[in-house]
């Protein structure tokens, strides 16, 4: 039992270790496309919207609809 409890800690841990790091890295993003660094931007985005992110996914497509993509 105590087995199963700690591989469920372990994964929950990574896991929440990366859903906070691709936040952080959304965010990122986001500061970029508000300063105007769409490159930025978009370099952060797409890992994280071809991992099925939907944030990043409609970003990206506001970013390229406006024609402010690379």
């Amino acid at each position: 039992m105590r087995r199963i409890l700690l591989a469920a800690v372990i994964v929950l841990s990574t896991t929440m270790g990366n859903t906070m790091a691709e936040a952080g890295q959304f965010q990122e993003g986001l500061a970029a496309a508000d300063a105007g660094d769409y490159a930025t931007a978009i370099r952060l985005w797409r890992p994280l919207a071809e991992g099925g992110d939907a944030s990043a996914q409609y970003n990206l497509g506001i970013i390229h609809n406006r024609g402010q993509g690379a």
